[in-house]
């Protein structure tokens, strides 16, 4: 396992330069590496950060498992604002939009 250590603009004002100066992979466990420490100016607006990069891939939905979801919202959210007419109002959402609710993904 990793851990990425760097030094990011961390102030609520604009950056005046590179969002990110510096960064590095080390062991898990392993302090701030020395390249990164060295830059760090305490004041300056920069601060060191670690992150936990996760090596795990991200499992992506099927089409049909996103298509699933979004009728499933789609019919709730009309059911909770106007359950008298809703199965109007989601039969045109379905004919404005059939390639979202097949599962596509929007460009």
């Amino acid at each position: 396992m990793k851990w990425r250590y760097s030094l990011r603009w961390k102030l609520p004002s604009l950056c005046p330069g590179p969002h990110e100066l510096a960064s590095e992979l080390v062991e898990a466990g392993q302090p701030a590496p020395e390249s990164i420490m060295s830059l760090w100016v305490a004041g300056a607006g920069y601060a060191v950060c670690v992150d936990f990069p996760d090596e795990r891939q991200v499992r992506r939905w099927s089409d049909e498992r996103k298509a699933a979801a979004r009728r499933r919202n789609l019919e709730r959210r009309v059911n909770r604002m106007a359950p008298l007419f809703a199965e109007e109002l989601i039969e045109r959402e379905l004919e404005r939009r059939p390639d979202y609710f097949r599962g596509k993904s929007q460009t």
